[in-house]
């Protein structure tokens, strides 16, 4: 098949979904050309634009052009009606120029700036599939506004006020936009059969179950025994929506003397004031770190007594898989897409969402090597055997096959 393949992200798990998808399309002898925006210059390592056949790049510089800097960093998904205005037009630019390339398919992803793209409303004549990693959040979770909106206050001086009543005063605008561009998508596609769910009560549309996957050669155990230490792991920003602070408060529950330490890993600095001050306060050992690369993080899965997954209702739950890859047992909430990734007593431990159950199951894992031992094992299996990039591409390419029959 001829596949377009649009996306506008910064570095993350979506990124870094299109680009493995993308990779593996092009291997099974697919021919891809890739659209994308000026916006996100950072990849991150995740570049599918060396790989494909064609690669068009879209300027795009706001209207207010001193953000466009940060813009590029990734540190700011501007939400202005000004800003989206161009970005509509924009959008309607790239529909067309899709439309006149004769693709069989077009594989939509995400726009950081605006959830769902807009171009979606203009591809009547292109099947086009939407890869919906998850519905605007902060439009059903009022722990998530909140959150969204103590961040909006954080802005230095007047600018933190401002911020939250235009949020305010756009918030339903965005959720109306997102459900109108998702309405016009052929095919929706989502990343677990909760993330299904979710995507019918925010748009009344049946998805088809693409599931993440990992790279086995890439994710593996540790080469020898007695390499992990007395610690847990905390992956993913951002801070709050990842829980690590009820790493914390799980940790606190355990006696000082068998007490493990938190490594949390972040993809860049910043936001974990109030995670130090927690930690502080509990006498828990706190390690951060920021910016690692592949192979650094896999070392610190393998060297970890568990990762913990403390995230409420994720949408699939990607760090389990990687963990679990590296023989390192998990400890997720039973909730969201944690409960698809992980089976409960066999490759970690599902809890419920409170310090005393995380804590549990922590303290268990600490005092019984051997049980570690059986459920990294067991993990690695089912990591290989049901999570691999291989698979979501290749069911990806179904549903590609689906939209064009359609």
């Amino acid at each position: 098949m001829r596949i377009a393949v649009f996306e506008n992200l910064p570095p993350g798990g979506a990124l870094r979904t299109s680009y493995e998808i993308g990779r593996r399309l092009i291997g099974r002898g697919h021919e891809l050309d890739l659209y994308r925006l000026s916006t996100y210059a950072d990849k991150g390592g995740f570049d599918l634009a060396p790989l494909s056949h064609r690669v068009y790049t879209t300027p795009y510089r706001p209207l207010f052009g001193s953000l466009e800097g940060r813009l590029r960093n990734g540190h700011l998904a501007p939400r202005s009606y000004t800003l989206f205005g161009p970005l509509r037009r924009l959008h309607r630019q790239l529909a067309a120029q899709i439309a006149r390339g004769g693709y069989d398919a077009v594989l939509v992803h995400p726009d950081a700036m605006t959830h769902s793209p807009y171009l979606l409303r203009w591809l009547a004549d292109v099947p086009s599939v939407y890869y919906c990693q998850e519905p605007p959040r902060h439009a059903s979770e009022v722990a998530v506004r909140e959150a969204h909106k103590r961040n909006l206050h954080q802005s230095p001086g007047p600018v933190g006020t401002i911020r939250v009543l235009e949020d305010a005063l756009i918030l339903d605008r965005l959720v109306r936009e997102d459900q109108e561009n998702v309405r016009h998508a052929a095919v929706v596609a989502v990343n677990s059969i909760y993330s299904r769910e979710r995507a019918w009560a925010a748009y009344a549309r049946t998805a088809l179950v693409c599931y993440l996957g990992i790279d086995p050669e890439i994710f593996t155990p540790p080469t020898r025994d007695g390499q992990r230490r007395s610690e847990v792991l905390s992956v993913g920003a951002p801070v709050v929506a990842k829980n690590h602070e009820l790493v914390v408060r799980a940790l606190a529950r355990l006696p000082r003397e068998s007490r493990p330490a938190l490594r949390v890993v972040l993809p860049r600095p910043g936001g974990t004031d109030s995670l130090e001050r927690a930690a502080r306060e509990a006498s828990v050992e706190l390690t951060i770190e920021t910016g690692l690369d592949e192979a650094s993080l896999v070392e610190r899965y393998q060297a970890a007594l568990a990762t913990v997954c403390a995230a409420r209702l994720e949408p699939f739950g990607l760090t389990a898989v990687e963990s679990m890859a590296c023989g390192t047992p998990v400890v997720a909430l039973r909730e969201g897409g944690f409960r698809e990734s992980v089976e409960d007593g066999r490759t970690g431990m599902l809890v419920d969402p409170d310090p005393e159950s995380v804590a549990r199951a922590i303290g268990r894992l600490a005092a019984e090597p051997g049980l570690v031992r059986s459920l990294g094992i067991a993990g690695r299996q089912a990591a290989v055997r049901d999570w691999s990039w291989d698979q979501t591409a290749a069911t990806m390419e179904r549903i590609l096959r689906l939209a064009a029959a359609r």
